[in-house]
């Protein structure tokens, strides 16, 4: 079984409010207010260097925290929603290996599911080290900076801010146990912001009800009903949503951990372990707890995983 073994995250001190980046996301202040008032963001974090830099800090922050022997990872994987920009020919994550130690790791990035990449990526690295030395792990790091307007805003829905985070998996090693880990896709939204207006009405419509769907059958995949979950740890998207996807899935609203929305915005596919980081650091986890972790690529890919707390990462 697959285990979460240590997460770190790196999170710029940087972090103007909304009203101030409204030259960045241009929009009158009218609509930044409901993105305020309505969906409860604030503080966006702002990253000054490139997604590089940001992938490398992070990786190396997780190696420092874990003090797992760098000769045990054999993967390194970049799970990211933003294109990855470099010099062309030269090999971003082999260099980054090179220059943390990780002689053994190979790496590789992931982007196809967007913000559900996270997800995907976890269940690749959960059949590697299948097949690998029972003494391998797998680090999975999701980074993005926001560096383009397409990627700033999502419209009607959220502003994205930069973070990252890298979690160490093992099959041998203690940790929070991976009880199941569910991807649902959409395909006809496959155009993302793109799509026309009709495919964006139904993606909107039935937002709630597909992502409370991935939700249970991931519970079925793990056996488990909704009085087994302790707590929900959602993608930062917006408060409003949840409160839609919280009342269709038959669960209290309290149980979505959505502290963190003021204070970091949306860090795509970061979200999700910022919040199990942040929750973990407040004391609001015991091990035992069931949590259940959900996020929602554009594309559409909705995706969940259960996870069974263990120890304090």
């Amino acid at each position: 079984m697959l285990n979460l073994t240590a997460v770190q995250a790196v999170v710029p001190d940087d972090r103007p409010s909304l009203f101030a980046l409204a030259g960045r996301y241009d929009m009158p202040r009218a609509e930044l207010a409901v993105f305020h008032r309505i969906y409860g963001l604030d503080r966006v974090p702002v990253w000054s260097g490139d997604t590089a830099a940001l992938v490398e800090e992070t990786v190396a922050n997780l190696l420092k925290e874990s003090g797992v022997d760098s000769g045990r990872v054999r993967w390194l994987v970049h799970a990211h929603t933003g294109t990855h920009q470099d010099v062309v020919g030269r090999a971003g994550l082999a260099r980054i290996c090179r220059r943390l130690g990780l002689d053994r790791a190979q790496s590789f990035g992931m982007t196809t599911n967007n913000c559900a990449s996270t997800v995907s990526a976890m269940r690749v690295v959960d059949r590697l080290l299948a097949r690998g030395s029972a003494t391998d792990v797998a680090i999975v790091v999701t980074a993005d900076v926001a560096f383009t307007p397409i990627m700033q805003v999502i419209p009607n829905s959220s502003v994205t801010g930069d973070a990252g985070v890298a979690c160490l998996f093992s099959r041998r090693d203690a940790g929070h146990r991976v009880l199941a880990a569910r991807i649902d896709t959409y395909g006809r939204h496959a155009a993302c912001q793109w799509q026309d207006e009709a495919a964006n009405a139904e993606f909107e419509a039935e937002y709630p009800a597909r992502l409370a769907d991935v939700m249970r059958r991931a519970l079925d995949d793990a056996g488990l009903t909704w009085p087994d979950i302790r707590m929900v740890l959602p993608h930062n998207v917006n408060t409003f949503s949840w409160k839609q996807v919280a009342a269709r899935a038959g669960i209290p609203f309290e149980s979505v951990y959505l502290d963190q929305v003021p204070h970091t915005a949306h860090c795509f596919g970061a979200d999700i372990f910022l919040n199990l980081a942040a929750a973990d650091r407040a004391g609001l986890l015991r091990p035992g707890d069931r949590l259940m972790l959900a996020t929602v690529g554009l594309g559409a890919v909705f995706a969940a995983v259960v996870l069974e707390y263990g120890s304090h990462t």
